[in-house]
């Protein structure tokens, strides 16, 4: 999680981000906003900040519907170069899947990755004390 004082200097983008690759820079996106931007070292360290999830934690979850949220990806040019297209998602825990009724409904980036009945890996929050 961000601390504030990085949110605003980053343009108001929200505390919970997604790192999505890490080169020289640190590229990260807010999946709220669908912004991304890229922290040098000397950003990096200044505003160190520790990873709420980490692979580990990651679960299956089975994809029930995908919704089309209207959103202008043109907002973020890293954003459409990645071809980070937000859906919104209907998804059950595999585990659950089948068992009972549980369902969530999320966000996502990679709209244009996903489809129906594809098994994906998501952090499940509720499961994540802060």
């Amino acid at each position: 999680m961000l601390e504030p004082k990085l949110q605003k200097a980053l343009g108001g983008i929200g505390p919970l981000i997604l790192v999505y690759k890490v080169t020289t820079s640190v590229h990260i996106v807010d999946i709220h906003t669908m912004r991304t931007h890229e922290l040098d070292a000397a950003t990096y360290w200044k505003h160190e900040f520790k990873a709420l999830c980490s692979r580990e934690r990651l679960k299956e979850f089975v994809v029930i519907n995908i919704d089309n949220v209207d959103f202008d990806v043109t907002t973020s040019k890293a954003a459409a170069r990645n071809k980070f297209r937000m859906v919104q998602l209907e998804v059950a825990r595999k585990e659950d899947f089948g068992q009972n009724d549980t369902t969530f409904i999320v966000n996502t980036h990679l709209g244009e990755l996903i489809n129906y009945n594809d098994t994906v890996l998501a952090y499940d929050l509720n499961q994540i004390t802060l």
